[in-house]
This record gives C-alpha cells, structure tokens and sequence, in this order.
C-alpha cells in the first residue's frame, strides 16, 4: 500500500509539473508566421521606443500611422509637436500614446466634423523569460462619439527575444477577446457614447500596471471588463 501511495504522489506531482509547464509557454503554431519587421540583434533589452520603430518600419504603416511617423520624427529630433498632435512615451512603465485631434489643427473650421484619433502600444514582459507581449491599440471618435474605424480596435503580438522576431497573435490566444455585448444585468448609463445605436468595443492600455480595462458602449449604456495579467495570459474580471 505504501509503494502505491507514493507512486500514486509521483503521478500527482509529474502531472502539477506539467500543468505549470503548460502554463508558462506558448504553443509553437502561434510562431509560424512573424512580420516583415524584428528589433535589430544588436540591441540585447528592447524598450518601448524599439517596438515602435519596428513597427513603423512596415510598408502598410503609413497608410494608418502617417501623422504617428511625423509625430515620431519630432520626437526623436527633440523638436516641438504640431498643435494637433499629442505624443507621449513612457519608457520605464514601457507605454506610448499618439494623440490626433483634428479640433486643435490650424486650419479646423467650427463647421467641421470634430476626429479624434488615439493610438496606444505597450509591452508586458512574460513569465517564460523568452517572450514578451506587445499590444497595439487604436481608438477612434467622430464629434466625441466612439466609432467602428477600418483599424480601430487592439491587436496583440509576442516578440521572441532570442530570434528578435515577432509575431502577430489573437486575443483568443492569450485570453483577451471580450464579446462585444452588453451586460444586461449591470452597465451603466449616461450620455450617447456612439454613433448612430452599434455596439462598440473601447480598450484602454494599462498607463502603468500590467491590466487592460475593456470598455463596451451602446448608445447611452456602458459596461467596464477587467482583463488582468497572470505573466503569460490574461484573465477577465
């Protein structure tokens, strides 16, 4: 009964290991494909300013990100901002937001349609010690009404830090997708919030922290979802 007991405890523990193991690493089919854009080998610990310039480096960039590119440059060269524009970086909390408001823009006219455009990007370093996540987040409004835009919405990418590749990710794969639903039983309600009556899906990168607040609007109804970080997923709350 005693050589049972500890084998059966041998089984338990090898099966604990496992499960720990499985928790702490990625699938390898979610490696297959990597963009046509890395952080140079040379630079051993990347920092936020790293991602986005990689990023920016893609062909299909300037077409969304045209005004980020000038905004980048300005930064970069130490030179002031244009009235429009609204650039931060944090590079200790590794968090960038890129502000366009077209209200504050020279030749904006009162007769105009007020835009609003905000871009995010931030990194969580994983639990494996191999990886990290990046998240790349787009948010915009028309007269201070959130919108559907063709590139609105948060994407999330894991940067191999031995290969420097990196590699478009969903938010299914690390737990992040939240339906775009009201909660019936508990939203809050105030001003109209969107256009027209669709449902939209707002995220909020973590500032500092490591939790991504997903905010859900639909007309003057609003619910908040928490999706907290565990080192290599998230969880929702």
């Amino acid at each position: 009964m005693k050589k049972i007991n500890i084998t059966l405890y041998a089984v338990m523990l090898s099966t604990i290991f496992s499960i720990a193991v499985a928790q702490q690493s990625y699938p390898k089919d979610l490696f297959e494909y990597a963009l046509e854009c890395s952080v140079p080998r040379e630079i051993k610990s990347p920092k936020i300013g790293d991602f986005v310039n990689a990023f920016l480096s893609l062909d299909e960039t300037s077409e969304v990100l045209g005004t980020l590119q000038t905004a980048w440059g300005h930064y970069l060269r130490h030179e002031p901002q244009e009235p429009c524009y609204q650039f931060t970086i944090d590079e200790k909390n590794g968090y960038v937001q890129y502000i366009f408001n077209s209200q504050l823009c020279d030749d904006f006219n009162d007769n105009d349609v007020f835009s609003k455009s905000t871009y995010e990007m931030c990194y969580w370093n994983c639990a494996d010690g191999k990886h990290k996540l990046i998240a790349e987040n787009f948010v915009g409004t028309l007269d201070g009404k959130y919108i559907i835009g063709q590139y609105d919405g948060i994407s999330f990418f894991l940067y191999d830090n031995a290969t420097h590749e990196i590699y478009p990710v969903s938010a299914e794969d690390i737990g992040a997708y939240v339906d775009p639903v009201i909660d019936e039983s508990n939203f809050e309600t105030g001003e109209q919030m969107t256009m027209h009556d669709e449902t939209v899906r707002v995220h909020r990168l973590p500032k500092q922290g490591k939790d991504i607040e997903v905010e859900i609007y639909s007309g003057t109804r609003k619910t908040v979802t928490r999706l907290v970080w565990d080192g290599m997923r998230f969880k929702q709350q």
